[in-house]
């Protein structure tokens, strides 16, 4: 502070002061003059602010905290450029008019079903702002996956096993009537409209391989294969110029990006895209103009993408969208929508259109389940008929009593389970009705009882696990690992999942009946651990390796069937190369959010735990 300066200004003489009510006068106009200014900045935030959802996502696991790569308000904006690190960036992007309205195959228990949805708030009138939260448009004890809608968004093409085998169905929107489209016994899915809405491709299993066929809607001919070859062929596309057909290819021994040319005069119109170096690459999406492709793909280092290329430069390298799983573009290409898989949760969020610098629209929004399958339509209404299906609570798969964590610890009993063959076939009283609804739910999807036969239940405290696995869940009743022999005998597979430097794995049980009246086809190559035995260096210093090509027949996957009853599974261990057992991918517990500690003081005195190895939740 200037002292001479302060002193000087106390020497002045006082000025005139204004009167008071002047002076609040002259505050007002300027609030006035501010909020003229600013009010459209403030509407247009109005405008772009999406339903409550986490801005960021955190995965917990063996007690550290792993973030995975979306949004961060404190991050740089990167370039658009054919990079496979992505870098996450605040929104800045002034939202288009129109967000449209989403519909999104959510599972809910043992079932999935059909939503709508409008994650923006959007002007409908001067002033006045809606959205629409999730909501369900199918009900009933039935699979319905991979909805498009109509290009005059006045229909939904699913598919569905509600009539026993997978076929496709078309829900109209305006009279609310589902009529069926295919009647096979093979799965059909995945269907995809031509630009008129006059056609639908979509992938069919047919002489244990997946292959995509086209059909008319007024079903005057019979389908047209419009692939036919020994490696699997699915997930069509349709492009908005109406000439191409997108879809994932196996013809050369892994998964990529081919698409078909209707204008090919050749038997055989595949043609492949430009791909980039990855693990394996899914769902890929059009533009409406028919120019850009984008799909997501996972590296070698486990970062999920988002990547597009431009057909008009066909050979340049597909350049980076964002962060993601499944891409979806929306509109003219103003947004282009992505679901975001970790491996518990499903969220959704956004990136602004091909010609605007990579950045995150919309923050993440925790979804209630896996997601399979979503399409987007400019405008979407929802019937009468429809409306019921908006208030059907579905039915709990079994009564949860959630613990709180913060309360104190009651002891629990052990419960014997009758049928069950494990060393100790018991497991807590907490967890007894999840897991027998559970086994009945699975026993019925596979016609076999999977369930019936575990490596382990319950251990007791005093029975010695294997020294650094972390499977100690297993101690407090909560736990249990599945039997390994259906894996030696080709009725289980194991998909591995990289996520951001950690592996899961995800288990596919073979059903009893491969009519198609169970289970669903697989579209991913199956992780095969006696590779390390077959004399390769590398596959030994890799605890394995991806099987050749994928298995056939109809399968189940457990891995999210037994998270909707609560089970959790949990990565592998760091070293699981070396350790077939560190690997971790048949142990499942039923945690409830609660730590270990509080689980096995269920079951034990704290001088008992006190002697546990490696308590460390896992």
């Amino acid at each position: 502070m200037n002292t001479d300066a302060s002193e000087e200004n106390n020497t002045q003489k006082p000025g005139r002061r204004l009167p008071p009510n002047l002076i609040l006068l002259a505050i007002g106009a300027s609030l006035v003059i501010a909020s003229i200014i600013f009010y459209p900045a403030a509407r247009s935030m109005m405008e772009i602010r999406p339903s409550p959802g986490p801005s960021d996502i955190a995965l917990t696991a063996e007690g550290e905290t792993i973030p995975i790569p979306i949004s961060s308000p404190t991050s740089p904006t990167p370039t658009r450029t054919p990079s496979l690190d992505p870098s996450p960036t605040p929104f800045t992007f002034t939202f288009p008019s129109q967000f449209g309205t989403l519909v999104l195959s959510i599972r809910e228990g043992a079932d999935i079903h059909l939503f709508a949805y409008q994650p923006f708030l959007e002007s409908v009138n001067d002033g006045i702002y809606s959205a629409l939260p999730l909501t369900r448009i199918t009900s009933g004890h039935q699979q319905d996956i991979t909805p498009a809608i109509s290009p005059d968004g006045t229909k939904i093409a699913f598919s569905s096993n509600r009539e026993g085998s997978w076929d496709l169905y078309i829900l109209d929107m305006i009279s609310g009537e589902t009529s069926k489209f295919t009647d096979t016994r093979a799965y059909d899915g995945n269907p995809s409209w031509s630009p008129d809405g006059k056609w639908l491709a979509y992938e069919s299993y047919h002489i244990n391989n997946l292959d995509i066929f086209i059909q008319d809607l007024d079903q005057k001919q019979g389908p047209i294969s419009l692939t036919n070859h020994p490696a699997a062929d699915y997930a069509p596309n349709w492009s908005g110029q109406g000439r191409r057909i997108s879809f994932i290819s196996t013809r050369y021994g892994k998964q990529e990006v081919w698409y078909a040319d209707l204008n090919s005069s050749e038997n055989d119109k595949a043609v492949p895209v430009k791909n980039l170096p990855s693990q394996s690459v899914n769902h890929p999406t059009w533009t409406i103009d028919g120019r850009y492709l984008s799909w997501s793909l996972i590296t070698k280092e486990g970062n999920h993408s988002i990547v597009t290329w431009d057909s008009e430069h066909p050979n340049q390298d597909p350049i980076l969208e964002g962060s993601g799983d499944w891409p979806l573009w929306a509109g003219a290409g103003e947004i282009l929508y992505s679901l975001v898989e970790t491996p518990y949760e499903t969220y959704l969020t956004a990136y602004p259109g091909i010609n605007n610098d990579l950045q995150v629209m919309m923050p993440s929004v925790k979804l209630p389940g896996p997601v399979a399958g979503f399409s987007w339509a400019g405008g979407l209404s929802l019937p009468s008929q429809l409306y019921a299906e908006t208030q059907v609570n579905p039915t709990p798969i079994w009564n949860p009593i959630f613990l709180d964590e913060d309360s104190d610890i009651e002891k629990k009993d052990l419960m014997n389970l009758r049928g069950l063959k494990a060393p100790y076939p018991q497991l807590n009283e907490m967890a007894v009705d999840s897991f027998v609804a559970l086994r009945q739910e699975t026993r019925d999807l596979l016609g076999w009882d999977f369930l019936s036969t575990l490596e382990n239940a319950y251990v007791p405290l005093s029975e010695p696990l294997d020294p650094g696995i972390n499977l100690d869940w297993l101690h407090t009743g909560r736990g249990f690992s599945v039997n390994d022999i259906p894996r030696l005998a080709n009725w289980m597979v194991v998909i591995r999942e990289d996520f951001s430097g950690q592996t899961f794995w995800r288990l596919y049980i073979r059903t009893n009946n491969q009519s198609g009246i169970q289970g669903q086809p697989l579209h991913n190559y199956v992780w095969d651990f006696n590779a390390r035995y077959s004399g390769s260096n590398v596959n030994y210093e890799n605890g394995g390796a991806i099987t050749n090509s994928i298995p056939a027949g109809y399968w189940v996957d457990f891995t999210e069937l037994a998270a909707a009853y609560g089970w959790k599974r949990f990565p592998a261990q760091p070293y699981w190369q070396y350790s077939e057992s560190a690997a971790r991918f048949q142990y499942f517990a039923f945690t409830q959010g609660i730590s270990l500690q509080s689980g096995l003081l269920e079951l034990y005195s704290p001088e008992a735990i006190q002697t546990l190895a490696g308590s460390a939740n896992p």
